[in-house]
C-alpha cells in the first residue's frame, strides 16, 4: 500500500517577496501536478490541514476543484487555520466525514493499513488539543483492531521537536496521548503537519513524522525567536510504502526538477 500526505497549503495566502508576489494556491498546482505524475500513483492521499488560510469558502472551493483533478481517493482533517464547518459543508458529500459530533475525526477501513484520523484543532487557536472526548475515542478505536497494522494522523505534533517556535504551537497535552500510542503496539507512526519543516522522532513507542509544507517552507530555527519567515524551499510531499515484508517505509518527494540541487530561497533571475 502507498499513502501519499500533503499538508499546510494555505490557499488564500499571498506572500511578499524580492522577486515580487507569489500565491500559494499557485505553489499548490505544482504539487498537485507531481502527485498525478508519481509512478507508481498512491492509493490514495491524506490532506493533514491548513487547506485554507482564512477558513473561507472560497479558498477551500479553489483548494477541492483543484485536488479533484487527481482522480485520486483523498481524504481531509483540519488544522488550526480550517473550519470545521466550512470543511463538512463542502466535503461531506465525498461520503467519509462524520455527519454529528463535533470533531472532524474518522478512519479509514478498505486498505491493508488501517487509517486512524484524529483531529487536533482548539477552535480560535494556533496551538492544538486533545480533549478527553477525542482521547476517549482514539482509545475506543485502537481498541477495536489490536491487530491490524495502523497509522494515526493529526495536524498539530504532539511533541517537542527542538524547534521553540513551532513548539509553542504543538498539541498540547501530547503527555495524555503518549500514554495511549504507547499501549497500542500496532501503531506502526504518527503523522502531522503544522510546522513547515521536516522532523523524525522517536515517540510513544513508535515513530513521529512531521511533515513539511505542500506550498512553503519555515527556516530551521532550533534557537528561541519573536518570528519566523516563509522561506521557498522545495515543497514536499510525503510517501508511507508499506508491505507484510518491509513493514513501513517512508520517502520525501520534493516537487519540482532541480537539475543542480535543491537550493534555498526564491530563486534570483539570470542576467545577462
Amino acid at each position: 500500500m502507498l499513502v501519499a500526505q500533503i499538508t499546510d497549503f494555505h490557499v488564500g495566502r499571498i506572500i511578499e517577496t524580492d522577486n515580487g508576489p507569489i500565491d500559494l494556491f499557485d505553489r499548490l498546482k505544482e504539487t498537485v501536478e507531481h502527485l498525478i505524475n508519481l509512478n507508481p500513483q498512491p492509493d490514495l492521499v491524506i490532506v493533514s490541514g491548513d487547506i485554507s488560510n482564512h477558513g473561507n469558502m472560497e479558498d477551500y472551493e479553489r483548494a477541492k476543484n483543484l485536488l479533484d483533478t487527481m482522480s485520486l481517493p483523498y481524504y481531509v482533517m483540519p488544522g488550526n487555520h480550517d473550519s470545521r464547518e466550512s470543511l463538512r459543508t463542502l466535503f461531506q458529500s465525498d461520503g467519509y466525514l462524520p455527519t454529528e459530533g463535533e470533531f472532524l475525526q474518522y478512519t479509514i477501513e478498505q486498505h491493508p493499513l488501517r487509517l486512524i484520523m484524529l483531529d487536533s484543532l482548539e477552535a480560535g487557536e494556533h496551538h492544538g488539543m486533545i480533549c478527553g472526548e477525542r482521547l476517549r475515542w482514539l482509545n475506543d478505536r485502537l481498541s477495536e483492531d489490536s491487530e491490524r497494522p495502523t497509522l494515526v494522523f493529526m495536524h498539530h505534533p504532539p511533541a517537542k521537536l527542538h524547534l521553540p517556535y513551532q513548539d509553542s504551537m504543538r498539541c498540547f497535552n501530547g503527555e495524555k496521548l503518549v500514554k495511549i500510542i504507547a499501549r497500542h503496539s500496532q501503531i506502526l507512526g504518527v503523522a502531522c503537519g503544522h510546522t513547515h519543516r521536516d522532523s523524525v522522532a522517536n515517540w510513544a513507542k513508535t515513530i513521529l513524522f512531521v511533515t513539511p509544507s505542500a506550498t512553503f517552507s519555515y527556516g530551521l530555527e532550533m534557537h528561541p525567536v519573536e518570528d519566523i519567515n516563509p522561506r521557498f524551499e522545495p515543497a514536499c510531499i510525503r510517501l508511507f510504502h508499506w508491505t507484510n515484508d518491509t513493514g513501513l517505509v517512508s520517502h520525501l518527494s520534493f516537487v519540482g526538477t532541480y537539475p543542480n540541487g535543491l537550493t534555498e530561497g526564491v530563486p534570483t533571475p539570470a542576467t545577462n
